[in-house]
């Protein structure tokens, strides 16, 4: 069989698929990874081939425009919105809308090289995550199934869909109109990879899958082949984050730092290198380290507590190693990230709004991980959390489920 994977250009979103991506190779079949050029060093080096599409698109500036800023700087929203939309109000659906067309501008850019591939290559299957809205199209174009690929958030963010869940978008459907194809409002299957213990309940075509951590190759460093001598914390923040809030996640990663060097014998800082040279004037503590580059799946099992702004791969990669966790979170995603897993007992949550500036917020910061590193309940709820991800099927079994949509 030949699957055609495809992806929004972030490593954040291509990441999660390729345990997916890498059990449909060893288990045979004919695999294609296709995303905008700047990602495709990104997918090479996790060991896919790789099909450059369209031309790269300013992620940064797009989301930066006014009406997308505000999607980066938000207070709560209410719980269970993913799965209860009705409790958003219209200017939350406009800012979901407004993401929506963001996406639309980045199929866009993709979509004719990936339909001339598509036409080409003749895959039997579209495999694309949730938001690489041109993998539906060219999937309706081709007439073959296609499935969405989630990332570990709960919930199914319709952002192509106005108010989560009524008629596509007129840019969605542009791009439909563009193929001369019709609309594809529901794909064939979903894989969902969030873990059991916050996942919301999903309909009959949802696939659940056991979440294999991947956050990039690396070299396992010396230090990280002995135990540690006592209690480790990871500070590690997202490098979309960094890109899109700059000065302002900085500040925040300082204070946590801070706060976590007074309560834990180690504090490793794990960070990309942009977020590295905007920390080299802040002195740390002698039991602080720096990570560069560090994949998070060969750190986070040896240490105690992860704190981090509440991505899908950060929180899913502590929660298959049973880690406790503190989210400090501004988007609504990560948000329902941070709420469920602390719904689960596994973590705690915060806003970034919720955290003041300089010593006060370095003092409430030690106190949310001080309860989390001195409360066994919360030890014991990220066990079962890792527990109930080992009962979910692999992504070897998920593939050989995915061949049966073929006919």
């Amino acid at each position: 069989m030949r699957i055609l994977f495809t992806t929004f250009p972030w490593h954040s979103h291509h990441f999660p698929m390729v345990p997916l991506e890498s059990a449909a190779l060893a288990a045979g079949h004919e695999v294609r990874v296709a995303s905008a050029p700047a990602l495709m060093p990104v997918v090479t080096a996790s060991g896919l081939p790789g099909i450059p599409v369209g031309q790269d698109v300013d992620l940064a500036s797009l989301s930066n425009d006014r009406s997308r800023a505000a999607w980066h700087v938000q207070d709560r929203w209410p719980d269970d919105w993913p799965v209860r939309p009705e409790l958003l109000d219209d200017e939350q659906f406009a800012l979901i809308e407004n993401l929506g067309r963001m996406q639309t501008v980045m199929a866009s850019a993709m979509l004719d090289d990936l339909l001339s591939f598509a036409r080409y290559w003749r895959p039997d299957l579209v495999v694309h995550d949730a938001v690489s809205l041109a993998g539906p199209v060219v999937a309706a174009a081709l007439g073959v199934p296609n499935v969405s690929h989630l990332w570990g958030t709960p919930g199914l963010q319709r952002i192509e869909l106005r108010r989560m869940g009524g008629e596509p978008l007129p840019e969605y459907v542009r791009l439909y109109e563009r193929a001369g194809t019709t609309v594809r409002t529901e794909p064939s299957a979903w894989i969902d990879p969030s873990a059991p213990g916050i996942r919301y309940p999903a309909g009959p075509t949802c696939r659940q899958m056991r979440y294999v951590p991947y956050n990039g190759p690396g070299l396992l460093p010396d230090w990280l082949r002995r135990e540690p001598s006592g209690s480790r914390v990871c500070v590690t923040w997202g490098a979309t984050s960094m890109a899109l809030r700059g000065g302002t996640v900085v500040e925040l990663v300082r204070q946590c730092v801070e706060a976590a060097a007074e309560v834990a014998d180690e504090v490793v800082v794990a960070v990309t290198e942009q977020t590295a040279r905007a920390l080299e004037d802040t002195p740390l503590p002698d039991h602080a380290r720096v990570a560069v580059g560090l994949p998070l799946h060969l750190l986070v099992p040896s240490c105690d507590l992860v704190v981090h702004h509440g991505g899908a791969g950060t929180s899913m990669t502590a929660a298959v190693a049973g880690v406790r966790q503190l989210l400090i979170t501004t988007r609504p995603e990560p948000t329902v990230n941070g709420t469920r897993l602390a719904a689960s007992g596994a973590a705690r949550h915060l806003m970034t709004t919720e955290v003041p500036a300089a010593r006060e917020g370095v003092l409430l910061l030690r106190a949310e991980m001080d309860r989390l590193l001195s409360d066994p309940a919360h030890g014991a709820a990220a066990r079962r959390l890792a527990d109930g991800i080992r009962t979910q099927p692999a992504p070897a079994d998920v593939v050989a489920e995915l061949t049966h949509l073929v006919r």
